[in-house]
């Protein structure tokens, strides 16, 4: 561990916890029309969200790394001072990986170097050091999760949601969707050939 002069450590009453600040999953947050991107930098507090847009930083998972960011930690947590980027780096990672599929999409993105072997280590890495951590109220990744919940619950994002969580993640569901639409669309021409038919019908008659 990292020693220094020694500070109180922040307690949990320090925090106000607040709905608004759960974020959903990676995952989630890709179905809900969010684009995940790696950010310029390396740096941990770079975490940005713009036009729908998530950016953040590229992470090499290695043997060395829970080590690496539980010192980090603490030592944030020991120093009054030394700010608090890498707890909430921690935190937020932990909030949006939540599942192997949540790590095999922030991987396709480049956003995660796994070099641990499983996704599923991943997912219990991030756990695992973040169980403790909370957030600072008016801190920067606070008002991006704030952001990102705000763009998640626009009408059209949460359709788009439901539509590919419940039609788009296997073939069957895929093909029963298109079927559907299909039904629809030749209903709704079906319906409107009538409507036009009788009215063409009525004007002859007239």
């Amino acid at each position: 561990m990292l020693y220094g002069s020694y500070q109180r450590p922040l307690d949990f009453h320090d925090y106000v916890p607040e709905t608004d600040i759960i974020i959903r999953s990676a995952a989630e947050l890709y179905e809900a029309g969010i684009r995940l991107k790696k950010s310029f930098t390396d740096s941990l507090h770079d975490i940005r969200f713009r036009h729908g847009v998530l950016k953040l930083p590229a992470m090499c998972v290695d043997d060395t790394t829970e080590h690496v960011l539980l010192n980090l930690i603490a030592f944030e947590l020991l120093h009054v001072g030394a700010g608090n980027d890498v707890t909430a780096y921690a935190f937020f990672m932990n909030s949006i990986i939540r599942s192997a599929r949540d790590v095999a999409l922030l991987s396709s993105q480049g956003i995660i170097l796994n070099l641990i072997g499983s996704d599923e280590a991943v997912v219990d890495l991030f756990h695992s050091i973040s169980k403790d951590a909370v957030l600072e109220p008016d801190g920067v990744i606070t008002s991006v999760q704030r952001q990102v919940n705000a763009h998640c619950q626009k009408p059209w994002n949460t359709w788009r949601a439901n539509i590919i969580r419940n039609y788009f993640r296997s073939p069957t569901s895929f093909i029963n969707f298109v079927a559907a639409t299909i039904v629809l669309v030749m209903t709704i021409v079906q319906t409107v050939y009538a409507i036009v038919s009788f009215h063409t019908g009525q004007d002859k008659n007239s």
